[in-house]
């Protein structure tokens, strides 16, 4: 029996708009379903946002560190990641097949040093939302951190996150890319969306920047913090810029695990590729980095891991994080024949196979679970 007489409910041919991670993602997720997709991507497929990120998989840390405790949907999100991390343990080595590239998946957990009694306090807080969120999350002291990660300054304790971890984001968008056209998907660069085709109140297709029309029976926007002029209002996300530094660190022990310090972070790529990030700037939309943020960047970095300083930093950029009005991912239909993943804000590499997931389920492959409720278009006042 085909993949498609089991997904009757399924439209035949979907276009996906944007070729990051959440997009291919979804491409994948609906080839597998036997869904004919095509995806569009304004630029090259896996650059952008994806290319610029630091392709953590720290559910465990952003649940207990960047999350609002209060927001309505915290227990929801905290869920959410950890369900899409899950994913990813299935999804690495399937992908790597398909695609014959390496991901660089690294899932020895992520670290969070405390240098400070400030930051002690900090750790105190995550380890209470730990037993809320139903994280696992382990305190060593400073000795035992000393011994964990040589590498590291000198500190006061730190929290471990043992199923945290990351994979390589500049290698993500070639895999995906590959695992899509394997299963007959289409990926198509350089071809920037103008407007949503829309016929008898439903949308029947897209309309490309040079006026030419691609019919479907379904659109989804993954188009990250990217607009165009007939999105719906909430579909605009806000983009929160972040500049980034690379070290070559090749000759340097580096931490064993990702560091997800209170004022940066460190991640050991393969090649001796060792990244720091990132500043938060919100409404910034320019991609140039400035001296002074990335002069930030080093000095918090050699204060972390003292073998660096006086390293030069030999490369430098910026992404832009698309960010929603609640701060929440948005998954699922916004009107008739028009699908949203979008919203992922810090974590869209974690989060890309839980929002195939869900986007399956607003879409009738899968029953829909509490998630996709929490996480639809038509939450309470989102559209507001």
């Amino acid at each position: 029996m085909s993949a498609r007489s089991l997904t009757q409910n399924l439209a035949e041919h979907i276009v996906i708009v944007g070729g990051g991670a959440i997009g291919l993602a979804s491409a994948w997720a609906l080839c597998e379903k036997g869904v004919r997709v095509t995806v569009l991507e304004a630029g090259q497929s896996g650059e952008g946002a994806l290319w610029a990120s630091g392709g953590m998989l720290a559910a465990g840390f952003e649940a207990c560190f960047e999350l609002d405790p209060a927001h309505p949907l915290a227990d929801a999100y905290a869920q959410f990641l950890s369900q899409s991390l899950r994913l990813w343990r299935d999804w690495a080595p399937v992908l790597q097949a398909l695609s014959g590239q390496t991901l660089g998946e690294d899932l020895q957990g992520s670290v969070t040093p405390a240098f400070t009694p400030a930051e002690e306090e900090r750790l105190d807080r995550a380890e209470t939302l730990a037993k809320r969120f139903g994280v696992q999350a382990t305190r060593v002291n400073g000795d035992e951190l000393a011994h964990l990660e040589p590498a590291l300054a000198k500190a006061r304790g730190a929290l471990i996150f043992s199923h945290d971890g990351q994979l390589d984001n500049r290698a993500l968008g070639g895999v995906l890319s590959d695992a899509v056209r394997s299963r007959g998907g289409e990926v198509v660069e350089q071809r920037r969306v103008a407007a949503l085709d829309r016929v008898a109140g439903q949308v029947r297709g897209v309309v490309l920047e040079n006026g030419e029309r691609l019919a479907a029976d379904a659109v989804i926007l993954a188009t990250g913090a990217e607009r165009f002029a007939d999105m719906p209002a909430f579909a605009q996300m806000t983009p929160v810029k972040g500049q980034m530094i690379r070290f070559d660190a090749s000759d340097l022990a580096t931490p064993k695990r990702v560091v997800r310090g209170l004022s940066i972070y460190l991640a050991a790529k393969s090649g001796g590729r060792l990244i720091a990030g990132a500043s938060s700037e919100p409404g910034e939309w320019a991609l140039e980095t400035d001296p002074d943020t990335l002069e930030r960047l080093n000095s918090a970095a050699c204060a972390a891991m003292p073998t660096l300083a006086g390293r030069p930093v030999v490369e430098s950029w910026a992404g832009l994080r698309p960010c929603s009005s609640d701060a929440m991912p948005i998954i699922g239909e916004a009107e008739s024949g028009l699908y949203l993943a979008l919203g992922a804000y810090r974590n869209g590499v974690l989060t890309a196979p839980g929002m195939a997931e869900l986007l399956l389920q607003a879409l009738g492959a899968h029953p829909r679970t509490v998630l996709a409720h929490a996480f639809s278009p038509a939450r309470l006042g989102l559209k507001a």
